[in-house]
């Protein structure tokens, strides 16, 4: 397997593991996926070709994932500590991460990936669109949309929180 190959692997589990929540599966799925492309007769042999491709099998084999288990899991929000922040501060990036998390869990499917996509791997929105098969222009509406209803999930949270310790 190329080294291109292998770093492509390592980000497209990294996308897995977020839109499946769980570790294993996301394993599973890029495990199933770099077979595919090491065995498919039309796959892409390398460069952003290769990354897309490989992308677009994962996605499609996480969406089937998803359906085996009909149930929607938690993205994966372990958290990596720094010894150079305070406890507090480390606490406080914490609760924002797992509060961004559960948000970003909250939308539907297709609105997660876009940001996922864009936001977490900084995916152009026309490697977003041969990813997703859809228009570019599609992309860009529909990522503003789902960051429009991602503020909204976290605005209602942030007033829940408030509401509560009053």
């Amino acid at each position: 397997m190329s080294q291109e190959l292998i770093d492509y692997s390592r980000k497209a589990l990294i996308f897995a593991v977020q839109l499946l929540g769980s570790q294993t599966d996301a394993e599973d799925v890029v495990q199933a996926s770099v077979e595919k492309a090491l065995a498919h007769p039309k796959a892409p042999k390398g460069g952003i070709d290769l990354q897309k491709w490989l992308y677009r099998v994962v996605r499609n084999a996480a969406i089937d994932r998803i359906r085996q288990l009909s149930r929607a899991d938690e993205l994966d929000t372990e958290q990596q500590s720094s010894s150079t922040q305070s406890p507090e501060r480390q606490l406080e990036q914490l609760q924002i991460k797992t509060r961004l998390m559960t948000a970003l869990n909250a939308l539907p499917l297709m609105q997660r990936e876009l940001i996922v996509l864009r936001d977490y791997h900084g995916n152009s929105y026309e490697d977003i669109a041969e990813i997703l098969a859809i228009p570019a222009g599609t992309v860009m509406s529909r990522l503003h949309r789902a960051r429009m209803a991602l503020r909204e999930l976290l605005k209602n949270e942030l007033n829940e929180v408030n509401h509560e310790s009053v």
